[in-house]
């Protein structure tokens, strides 16, 4: 009987697959590491698994503590899940203006959520976080993605070996948001070592853009986990463009990623451009089911982006129209 001993094990092998109509540059390979692969559907389910499961083998995690962590919304996720398969008490603090699925989904795990004032951002919930955890340091464990090294750890270990397999150790760019930067130091420096030219990009969000997922580090806490020697290179992308790659990315690859997975897509369609041959590997954060309840989804959108690129379909402002009512 083949059969695995529970669902964290099947954390990590993520499918890279190939973009095809989106891609600008025949010549060129273009790759989507896709993490919603991963249970609890997103990239952060590596995280959350190594930073549980580290905290429990040195006793710094134990049965009657309360796992607490500030979140947007996939590591939150990702660490309930973990505590509902593992038994421990778990409350995640984020941002209001997240959106409501991600709340929903933390619930639906057996997580308590606990909402900070939007215009504080992610920065909020880890200010209220410390503090909490500062006044009952025996009542919680705080794994803090932020500065935790197994966070780069698991990526180095996991998701740029898997790169270097599946690619067959022929990648020249990796492409991959901005967040806590655990995903972008584990895989660079795996990358690095292994080849020593390849190109690293960092995509972070516009100073004046709010993309779920994505940081600037310019007006954000910086990572104690970052190091930017590890970075080939940072490029800004505007909300606007973030989202209608991730509209495009449905309607013309049937590949449906959330709004971070869009804007690292602006970002390697732009590259693919740029450069005359190579490989590019772009990783997806997670899918879009957390953000239908976004703006970004809105059926009038979907249409206008369909008829941008020219995508066959059924979409027409009369049968928009005819589904409003059950679409919000």
């Amino acid at each position: 009987m083949k059969y695995y001993k529970n669902i964290l094990k099947l954390v990590g092998k993520t499918p890279l697959v190939k973009i095809n109509v989106l891609n600008p540059n025949p010549i060129v390979n273009l790759y989507a590491k896709l993490e919603n692969f991963n249970p609890s559907g997103s990239v952060k389910a590596r995280v959350a698994v190594a930073m549980i499961e580290q905290a429990e083998n040195d006793g710094t995690l134990t049965p009657e503590k309360i796992v607490i962590e500030p979140s947007s919304g996939n590591t939150g996720i990702a660490l309930a899940m973990c505590c509902a398969v593992k038994g421990y008490a778990c409350e995640i603090v984020m941002p209001e203006h997240m959106s409501i699925e991600r709340r929903k989904i933390m619930v639906i795990y057996g997580a308590k959520v606990t909402l900070t004032p939007a215009e504080k951002g992610t920065d909020g919930a880890i200010d209220y976080v410390k503090e909490i955890v500062k006044k009952n340091p025996d009542k919680y464990f705080f794994p803090d993605q932020f500065s935790n090294k197994n966070n780069p750890l698991t990526h180095y270990n996991t998701t740029a070996q898997e790169i270097i397999d599946d690619t067959d150790g022929e990648i020249d760019y990796f492409i991959s948001g901005m967040g806590t930067s655990g995903t972008l130091m584990g895989v660079s420096k795996k990358l690095k070592e292994f080849k020593p030219r390849i190109k690293i990009i960092a995509v972070e969000p516009e100073e004046d853009a709010s993309i779920p997922g994505l940081k600037s580090l310019h007006v954000s806490y910086v990572p104690e986990i970052y190091d930017e020697s590890m970075i080939s290179e940072e490029i800004h992308v505007s909300r606007h463009d973030a989202e209608h790659a991730t509209r495009m990315l449905a309607l013309q690859e049937g590949i449906f990623c959330g709004i971070s997975s869009g804007a690292a897509m602006h970002i390697a369609m732009l590259k693919a451009k740029e450069i005359k041959r190579g490989t590019i590997v772009v990783l997806f954060p997670d899918s879009g089911v957390k953000y239908v309840s976004d703006p970004i989804f809105m059926p009038d959108k979907c249409l206008e982006c369909a008829k941008i690129c020219r995508v066959r379909t059924l979409l027409d402002l009369e049968y928009i129209k005819s589904i409003r009512e059950w679409w919000s």
